[in-house]
């Protein structure tokens, strides 16, 4: 029987970032010491799984963890991940800045496929992941694991012949699918959504980890660089009134000035 293909680095990597993000004096010590540590946690409590990690440490003094069995999930050591974390502050502490709790590496991302016509996609939500579930996987041999419209409004999609949709993939995944597939006989084209604000974890851990409401880079509204300052507005409310009130006066002096003898 043929083994199950290894699993990407990403599934296999969890991490803990500090309180604050900033680099941590012994970096290299704690990537070089930490792999043994954890084992040494992880074998009294009678843990079954792989012992063997590899550890590095980021410019933000995140720490990560990843196992060197290539079909052993990070997911698989959730029931350690405090005491692991209880032991890397109390082997390196941090003062004010400690470690939270470890957690798996965010290893989804959502793509945004553009220009789908309607009339071949269902008009219930519910019945859109069925519908692109096999043709994405026949075009790229890829399973989605969630679908959504992208316009989340039935009546306002209607108004359009095509509309775009968003897919939830695992990260490695989306590279087989950007920058286009084929669906419906139609070469469509595919972007990566980005978050305009990722969370705390998923910056620790340079993940491309999305929000669901998030929107692509194109999308962004991007102010006017010729937006006046406050003194230039001010300027471009007096200025004009000044004037008027000038010749005003002017008119004012004309007209007094007619009147004396």
């Amino acid at each position: 029987m043929k083994p199950p293909p290894p699993l990407p680095q990403a599934v296999r990597r969890f991490f803990a970032s500090r309180t604050t993000f900033e680099p941590h004096p012994e970096a290299l010590k704690i990537a070089a010491h930490f792999p043994e540590i954890a084992a040494s946690v992880l074998r009294p409590a009678n843990c079954s799984l792989p012992l063997s990690f590899t550890c590095t440490v980021n410019d933000k003094g995140s720490v990560s963890l990843l196992g060197t069995d290539l079909h052993t999930p990070a997911s698989a050591y959730t029931t350690y991940f405090a005491s692991l974390t209880k032991r890397l502050n109390k082997a390196f502490p941090v003062g004010n800045s400690p470690w939270d709790l470890f957690e798996p590496t965010p290893n989804e991302t959502q793509l945004l496929i553009h220009s789908i016509p309607l009339d071949f996609l269902p008009s219930d939500d519910d019945q859109l992941i069925p519908s692109l579930h096999q043709s994405i996987h026949n075009a790229r041999g890829v399973s989605i694991l969630l679908a959504r419209y992208l316009n989340p409004d039935p009546e306002s999609r209607e108004q359009k012949r095509a509309t775009s949709v968003v897919v939830t993939v695992a990260l490695p995944d989306a590279y087989a699918i950007l920058p286009s597939i084929n669906l419906f006989s139609q070469n469509r084209s595919v972007e990566q959504m980005f978050s305009s604000s990722k969370t705390p974890s998923a910056r620790s851990a340079g993940s491309s980890a999305t929000s669901p409401t998030a929107v692509p880079a194109r999308c962004a509204s991007v102010p006017s660089t010729h937006s006046p300052t406050p003194k230039q507005s001010i300027a471009a409310v007096t200025l004009p009134a000044l004037r008027v009130a000038i010749s005003d006066l002017f008119r004012l002096l004309a007209f007094l000035g007619g009147m004396l003898p």
